[in-house]
Formats: structure tokens, sequence, C-alpha cells
């Protein structure tokens, strides 16, 4: 005959069980959260480095062609590019380039940077 007797069992109980898939759970959500913030930062900074490279790209140009400098925009990849060139002096030009971009959120993120260039010799 086989006694049962549950003070010599071992083992868990339902209750530490349900309590361990609890603690487990919420620790998985967490490190998906973790992630998604990881995926959005790449993102983010995949964007902004390409933008910067795109930006300095069309500085480099109005600056080979510094005597035919014009205004315009175009769109490089999902990134717009707008420049404008202002005559401060008669060999000095103003050139403001910016770019914008909608990250993954469909925030737009703008960045611009302004330079001078001499357009001919003194």
């Amino acid at each position: 005959m086989n006694n049962f007797n549950p003070r010599t069992q071992t083992g868990f109980t339902i209750l530490e069980v349900l309590i361990a898939m609890i603690i487990l759970s919420i620790s998985l959500l967490l490190l998906l959260n973790m992630a998604m913030v990881a995926l959005d930062g790449n993102d983010w900074s995949n964007k902004t480095t390409v933008a910067t490279q795109l930006l300095q790209q069309k500085l480099e140009q109005l600056r080979t062609n510094v005597n035919s400098l014009a205004s315009g925009q175009d769109t490089v990849g999902g990134i717009q590019r707008t420049w404008t060139v202002t005559k401060i002096d008669h060999n000095l030009r103003k050139v403001d380039v910016s770019i914008s971009w909608e990250d993954i959120r469909n925030d737009t993120i703008t960045n611009s940077m302004t330079t001078y260039m001499r357009t001919d010799s003194l």
C-alpha cells in the first residue's frame, strides 16, 4: 500500500509556478520594449548620418560651382534638401543648406548649415 504524505512530497506548488510565470512575463515585456527603443534609435541614427552626409555633399557641390550659385531644392532618398544663396557683397555669398526628413514616428527632423563662399578672385 502506498502511503501518501503531503509533507514528505517535494516540488513546486501552483502558486510558485504562477508567480514565476508572472515574473518571466514582465521580464520579457521589458526586454521587448528595450528592443523597440534600440530599433528606433538605430533608425534615427542611420537617417541622421545619411542626412548629414547629404548636407555636406550639397555644400561641396555648391562650392565646386561657386561662380554659378543659385538657390534650389531637391529630394534624395526621402530626405529633402533646400539651399538658399544670398549675395552679401560683390565677391561674397552666404549659403544656407537645410535638410528635413521624417523619422519612424512621422516626426519631421530638420538640420541646417550656413557657410560663406567667395565667388571670384579679388
